[in-house]
């Protein structure tokens, strides 16, 4: 959790200060895209590298590599050393181990349940919950202790963070025995098992690019329109509280159904949602906005809940289980890269306005296309 916590607070702190260093809405989307790239790539291969490593070894030394370049990045910014391509440098190698890490920790839940006298189901539900719950305040929290304290300030936040996160899995995650040496052809017998997941791969697809533009919303178009307009970051925070709020209210509401909704539909009213959070962001940026565009946002992105459950469900045996997992995870985070650069992109070429603008009609042309691409699918 602690380790989780770090993350997310990175993630919403350093494209900050690179902005800071540089005053330049693409380099802070290039500081997103990278650390983006390589939590992907990270999660495409963490099967591999957790088995090769070890899940104990993977873990802390994620953990050790976190807390050393957080110390790094927090002590040269608090001393004005702190140059953008130290920052970029620093933040790349903090994030290199963090997919293999979550891949190596996620996988032996079923392991350490046993160890710990947990039935597997309670073991699987106290992970979701708590990984839920950070996931879905740990970022607006941080948002709001940067605001309060001042991002240098909270820069020693991220260092305290990781160095918890360091000595609590170094006390609580027991040493598993090492498998046979892992073989990179694991990776594409573990890719076959998605032929018979409970998810097609266009809905997956689908569902991966909303998810990438709900993600860019937050940790980037959002703070960028805060940073360009001399806006306080605590309304980041209002925006990731009320988009965490709508993502709740439809789980709950799509968990009260009697019926599910077909795949089409799903995803269509997740871009259309995107698409009316970012014209509400375009006609004003202001706390009311910032409630209402977060809502209908997380609104939209709780449609897309049961397609993620369906993609991170997929069965496997056990000793493929960890490339499965990672290649889970790589497909739900397949275009987040890719959307933070090219927002960052058309920010820095257009303005913010003319980005709203791209951004609401490319998302309409998307929930058109994929709705006519997965209603053809359902009739077939």
């Amino acid at each position: 959790m602690a380790l989780n916590f770090s993350h997310a607070f990175a993630t919403v702190l350093y494209p900050w200060i690179m902005y800071d260093l540089t005053g330049s809405v693409v380099c802070m989307a290039l500081m997103a895209f990278i650390n983006g790239g390589v939590l992907l790539i990270g999660m495409a291969f963490g099967g591999y590298v957790a088995e090769m490593l070890g899940i104990r070894h993977t873990a802390l030394i994620s953990a050790k590599i976190g807390a050393l370049t957080s110390l790094l990045i927090a002590a040269l910014y608090t001393a004005d050393f702190l140059n953008p391509g130290t920052l970029l440098f620093l933040g790349l190698l903090s994030s290199i181990l963090d997919g293999p890490a979550t891949v190596a920790t996620e996988v032996k839940v079923p392991e350490i349940a046993r160890l710990s006298g947990l039935s597997k189901t309670d073991a699987n539900s106290i992970d979701d919950m708590i990984d839920g719950l950070v996931l879905l305040t740990a970022s607006a929290a941080s948002a709001f202790i940067i605001a309060a304290i001042g991002s240098k300030d909270a820069a020693w936040w991220i260092t305290i963070c990781n160095f918890a996160a360091m000595m609590l899995l170094s006390f609580s995650l027991p040493k598993f025995r090492l498998r046979a040496a892992p073989h990179l052809l694991d990776i594409i017998v573990a890719g076959r098992r998605f032929r018979g997941a409970p998810i097609s791969l266009p809905l997956a697809l689908c569902a991966s690019a909303a998810l990438g533009f709900f993600m860019t919303l937050q940790i980037f178009l959002v703070p960028a329109a805060l940073r360009l307009q001399g806006e306080s970051v605590a309304w980041l925070g209002i925006f990731i509280a009320a988009s965490a709020t709508g993502t709740i209210m439809m789980n709950l509401h799509l968990a009260s159904r009697q019926d599910r909704p077909t795949p089409s539909s799903t995803v269509s009213r997740a871009f259309l949602g995107l698409a009316l959070a970012t014209g509400l962001m375009w006609i004003e940026i202001s706390p009311l906005t910032m409630i209402l565009a977060g809502l209908v946002a997380g609104l939209a992105n709780g449609w897309l809940s049961p397609a993620f459950v369906a993609i991170l469900q997929v069965k496997a045996p056990r000793d493929i289980r960890p490339h499965v997992m990672g290649l889970s995870y790589s497909v739900v985070l397949l275009f987040l890269p890719l959307e933070y650069m090219l927002t960052g992109v058309a920010i820095g070429l257009t303005s913010f306005k003319t980005t709203c603008i791209l951004a609401i009609f490319l998302l309409s042309l998307a929930a058109a296309v994929s709705a006519a691409w997965l209603e053809c699918i359902e009739n077939d």
